[in-house]
């Protein structure tokens, strides 16, 4: 059985250094995304603790944004970032605590826009659980409305150097938290299970402190791998049309970067 999610959630201001450097890549593109698409209402689905969409709301546009998320500790971080926001901003924005496969909000049928960014696909590890989504999705849309996943593009080559055991193991960053607290290092290894299209990832974080005080513990998470034709089959048997798939967050075509990003249609 896949590890649960939470685990790896659950120190959320970890998290949100640990991926900092992120938001530098993809929000400007889901920025650019929300101008071009110009919706009135948007559903950020695994929206954690508010990396995208508080920047989001800092963007052009009047539209009532959503986030879902399954875990709370995400949620509440989310919440705080929200209050420091002027009370206008702060009016536009409902929360949810709610699973991807089964959410059912109150503006069903009214959202215009709908996207699930960074790999939070990657946690949907069964087919019932994947499609379940994307049809809860689809019923969520308004008539024409888009539905957005982007996940990384499967590396064979490293793949491949996953399924040794014992595995590799990757140094992933070096992050110097505010204030120069500390440093942290961030180590990875990864096991793959080509069966179930599984990749069992084992963090090892490491936190060395001013004060000469340090701190080790370790997280798991796993992620299902989504092959390209894979994923564009669970967009069309949902009943999505699909309208055009990127390969980077500079909107290169598809093959020419290290992501899908695959946008489908609802049709009318």
């Amino acid at each position: 059985m896949p590890y649960a999610v939470g685990e790896y959630y659950e120190r959320v201001n970890d998290y949100d250094l640990e991926y900092q450097s992120q938001s530098e890549q993809d929000v400007p593109f889901w920025c650019e995304l929300v101008m071009r698409y110009t919706p009135r209402r948007v559903l950020e689905l695994a929206c954690g603790s508010g990396r995208i969409g508080i920047e989001l709301l800092h963007s052009p546009g009047d539209f009532q944004l959503e986030g879902l998320d399954i875990a709370p500790e995400m949620l509440a971080a989310y919440q705080r970032k929200l209050a420091r926001e002027p009370e206008a901003t702060q009016q536009r924005v409902t929360l949810h605590e709610g699973d991807m496969c089964d959410y059912q909000l109150e503006h069903k049928g009214d959202f215009d826009l709908i996207f699930l960014p960074f790999n939070s696909i990657a946690h949907l590890y069964e087919i019932e659980q994947q499609l379940a989504a994307f049809k809860n999705t689809y019923d969520h849309l308004a008539p024409d409305g888009r539905f957005v996943v982007d996940t990384f593009l499967p590396d064979i080559d490293y793949l491949s150097d996953a399924l040794n055991r014992p595995s590799h193991v990757y140094l992933e960053d070096e992050i110097e938290a505010p204030d120069d607290e500390f440093t942290m290092l961030l180590y990875t290894s990864r096991k793959y299970d080509p069966i179930e299209q599984l990749q069992h990832i084992l963090w090892t974080h490491e936190k060395f402190f001013q004060t000469g005080e340090n701190e080790r513990y370790l997280t798991r998470l796993d992620m299902h791998v989504f092959f390209p034709r894979e994923l564009q089959l669970l967009f069309l048997a949902s009943g999505f049309s699909i309208e055009a798939i990127y390969g980077s967050y500079d909107w290169k075509p598809f093959g020419r970067g290290t992501r899908q990003i695959v946008v489908g249609r609802k049709r009318k």
